[in-house]
């Protein structure tokens, strides 16, 4: 999936700034286009690094196909940040004081990858608004690939990993040396590039060059570009704002949580700057509330390698696929079980966002209406993904052998995301699913022994409450 999406996107590095190395050089020959890119149409500042598009096409669809990149890059950090903070803590941290630090960052990291659903939602809602179809998709397992900010990985939190964040969620060049932390990013970066010969690509560029497409030059050129540079007022549909989620829907009272909506250009350049900020940060007064300064909080206080160890010993990558390598394939029974329900699970999650894009919202948000239900289900799902995360964390890998190693939630994407052309049917999509959840109830209930019970029993009263409401809506 990620490979069709981003076969045409390519890095530009800064034209001033030359590699200092030789792998850096090599690095830089890959991310350089073999042919003349074309752009957005903007002219960017030479010391900024770019992200063009290599085929001709107009902006709206320019456009279209910057944000499904910045979809699923929303959508793969989401899961990427939900992994690494519940990889923190366990039974190796017995100084106190390593235990309140773990949950602190445990919390600042799961508010980030909260705020990361905020903005796949902002994203979705400017698709929206220039007509575009809807992403839901995700890059799946390490694809080394100079076309991604960086591969996806589910990996326990480290101190690379964070600088992989770090530099990920960084803002531009200008920025950081206003900010006088030029030397702290090399370092980072030197520390990231040291093993792997990883580069990291900020997010922001592809924001940057979204908000240029919906931009119009301030004075007419002479003569006028062919095609024009810019989304034309006439694919900027005001009316598309009735199926726009908004904060008053979804917000569930984070006062952090960013959901932007859009019926204007300039309504969706203020989306796309307040997603920027909140991500990148640009200014001192605003760095310790952006996700930049937060994990670069974090990065200055982490332990150094061969000090003391805050996540726990979980696998890398873990799956179910029975032919995956046996260092990240989940073989124990019971987290086997476990593993299928939570993928289950978020499946449905993405099905009912999905879902709520495709139903007009009415004219008082309500969590009565089958919109609202979809969207109130939806963050109940981010619960359940928390509470079975934190029980694969504490189960083996796999069945025999290595016991220390623990699972983890592989996250593992649907065979499709489609929704049905018709909404019934799109129900009773839901009410399989949901049926399906049921079959992993009672397995789970039966091979755990009681150890799960509460949860377990929650789980069965939640789907059936909701499967009632699901053939309600069915039979409607």
């Amino acid at each position: 999936m990620a490979t069709r999406l981003t076969r045409h996107l390519v890095w530009v590095p800064p034209a001033s700034a030359p590699p200092a190395s030789a792998s850096a050089k090599m690095r830089a020959a890959k991310a350089t286009p073999s042919l003349t890119a074309l752009d957005t149409g903007r002219e960017q500042p030479p010391s900024q690094e770019q992200a063009n598009l290599d085929f001709f096409t107009e902006p709206r669809e320019r456009a279209v196909y910057l944000l499904h990149i910045g979809a699923e890059v929303e959508h793969a950090l989401m899961v990427q940040y939900l992994y690494a903070a519940y990889s923190l803590g366990g039974t190796q941290l017995t100084d106190p004081e390593h235990q309140r630090l773990a949950q602190a960052w445990r919390a600042t990291i799961l508010e980030i990858a909260r705020e990361e659903m905020g903005h796949l939602a902002t994203v979705e809602n400017l698709l929206t608004l220039i007509g575009g179809p809807l992403s839901f998709e995700r890059e799946d397992y390490p694809i080394p690939t100079d076309l991604y900010p960086m591969p996806f990985e589910l990996e326990p939190l480290t101190k690379k990993s964070l600088g992989k964040y770090v530099l990920l969620e960084m803002p531009n060049e200008k920025t950081i040396a206003a900010l006088g932390l030029e030397e702290e990013m090399e370092e980072i970066r030197k520390y990231v590039d040291a093993e792997d010969d990883l580069t990291v690509h900020r997010v922001g560029i592809i924001y940057d060059a979204v908000a240029a497409l919906f931009t119009p030059p301030v004075m007419p050129k002479d003569p006028k570009p062919a095609p024009p540079s810019f989304i034309s007022s006439s694919d900027i549909q005001a009316e598309s704002l009735r199926f726009q989620v908004s904060p008053d829907e979804w917000g569930l009272g984070y006062h952090d949580l960013l959901i932007e909506t859009a019926n204007d250009r300039t309504s969706a350049l203020n989306a796309i700057k307040l997603i920027s900020v909140q991500g990148e940060g640009s200014t001192i007064g605003d760095l310790d509330k952006s996700h930049f300064g937060k994990f670069l909080n974090i990065y200055r206080q982490f332990p150094n390698e061969g000090d003391w160890v805050p996540a726990r010993n979980v696998a890398r990558n873990p799956t179910t696929d029975p032919d995956a390598p046996l260092d990240r394939r989940i073989t124990n029974k019971l987290a086997l079980l476990w593993a299928g329900l939570l993928s289950l699970r978020y499946r449905m999650l993405l099905m009912y966002l999905s879902h709520a894009f495709r139903i007009e919202a009415p004219l008082k948000a309500s969590g009565r209406t089958p919109r609202g239900l979809l969207l109130s289900w939806t963050f109940g799902e981010m619960y359940n993904l928390r509470s079975i995360t934190e029980i694969l964390m504490t189960l083996p890998l796999h069945e025999v052998g290595d016991e220390e190693l623990l699972a983890g939630p592989p996250f593992e994407m649907p065979y499709s995301l489609a929704l049905a052309s018709h909404d019934a049917n799109r129900w009773r999509m839901h009410r399989d699913l949901l049926q399906a959840s049921q079959q992993y109830v009672k397995a789970l209930s039966e091979a755990s022994g009681g150890q799960y019970e509460n949860y377990l029993k929650g789980l069965h009263s939640a789907n059936e409450s909701a499967l009632a409401q699901v053939l309600t809506l069915i039979g409607g």
